[in-house]
């Protein structure tokens, strides 16, 4: 009897644990406890973006470009950061802004700012 409540408690609590994960990992739900550990290059304040499901489209399309290695997206302050890989040199690879925006296009949204963090140090909006 009491194998199966222990276990029964070890189950549920690990199910949580996983569910809170998988929102974070999918939807940014979390970005600011998020952003300790991960640390973005650029981020995109997108018009128009108000559910889960389109933000899942969003970062599908970019996480197929071979220099992106993340995404998380921030649905209630409409901003998706991005983290690119490094080259050999240990230069970020960027995607150019251009880019960026036809990406952004082609998934139906606007782009209403760019921001470069490189050096992790944040600076002005780019209108693109």
């Amino acid at each position: 009897m009491f194998r199966s409540r222990h276990r029964l408690k070890v189950l549920i609590v690990a199910s949580i644990l996983v569910g809170w994960l998988l929102v974070v990992n999918l939807f940014g739900a979390d970005l600011k406890l998020l952003n300790k550990f991960w640390k973005a290059d650029m981020e995109v304040r997108v018009n128009g973006l108000v559910c889960s499901i389109c933000a899942a489209g969003l970062k599908k399309s970019f996480e197929k470009h071979t220099s992106v290695e993340g995404v998380k997206i921030d649905i209630k302050k409409s901003i998706m950061l991005i983290d690119f890989s490094t080259g050999k040199d240990g230069r970020i690879l960027f995607i150019k802004n251009k880019d960026v925006i036809k990406m952004v296009d082609k998934t139906g949204y606007e782009v209403e700012s760019i921001k470069i963090l490189a050096n992790r140090k944040p600076n002005r909006y780019n209108k693109p």
